[in-house]
């Protein structure tokens, strides 16, 4: 089941008790880079995929994994209006999904389509309309705010762990700078003292050489 087995027409204040509003109104900026594909390049928070939307976007195993929910054709349905009390949650998790799946030029991202390939995941999760920059804002998100702030700080906070996330890191612009031409620096000095070396031993030899031909 994709929804929570409450969440129905019946019982329409069930919303708010699974999904109550933000206890708090801490803010955040949400730019475009912001995407699951830079938590996992990046951050090295892993993308889970679930089936249980009260589970989406929660944080799992000391921050090192997030939930993420793909069934979108499902969230369609709530749109209609005889799906009231479901469609406000419904929408704000389809900008939720189209704020970390951002589409490429239209289609999904090549980024999405190997986690579609290797997880079934439900197409449209990779084609929801790219948010722009007002759509964006931490205040156009009621249900998931909270839990976008605290993924959003924790993808800030993370430091990186390898040379691949280190070489994708630039939210620090001039850090990431700063530290690529330090390493370019240093590969360069290693490589001109090796040809030094390199040159002067054949130097050496060639001296030698000279001298034993001369006797």
């Amino acid at each position: 089941m994709f929804l929570h087995p409450g969440l129905n027409n019946r019982q329409p204040n069930l919303v708010n008790t699974v999904f109550p509003p933000p206890s708090s109104l801490d803010t955040v900026k949400l730019p475009q880079t912001f995407t699951a594909a830079n938590l996992e390049k990046i951050a090295g928070i892993r993308i889970v995929w679930t089936n249980n939307l009260a589970d989406h976007l929660l944080l799992r195993d000391d921050d090192t994994k997030v939930m993420l929910f793909h069934h979108v054709s499902a969230l369609y349905l709530q749109r209609y209006p005889s799906r009231m009390p479901l469609r406000d949650l419904a929408d704000e998790t389809v900008r939720t999904i189209a704020l970390l799946i951002p589409p490429s030029l239209g289609a999904a991202s090549p980024w999405f389509k190997l986690q579609q390939q290797e997880h079934c995941l439900d197409s449209e999760a990779g084609i929801c309309d790219r948010l722009n920059s007002s759509e964006r804002q931490i205040d156009k998100f009621h249900y998931w705010r909270e839990r976008l702030v605290l993924l959003k700080r924790t993808y800030d906070d993370a430091e990186p762990k390898s040379l691949s996330q280190l070489w994708w890191d630039d939210r620090k612009k001039t850090q990431w700078f700063t530290f690529w031409v330090a390493v370019l620096v240093f590969v360069m000095t290693v490589f001109f003292g090796v040809i030094q070396s390199v040159a002067s031993i054949v130097q050496a030899w060639a001296s030698v050489k000279s001298l034993k031909a001369s006797d």
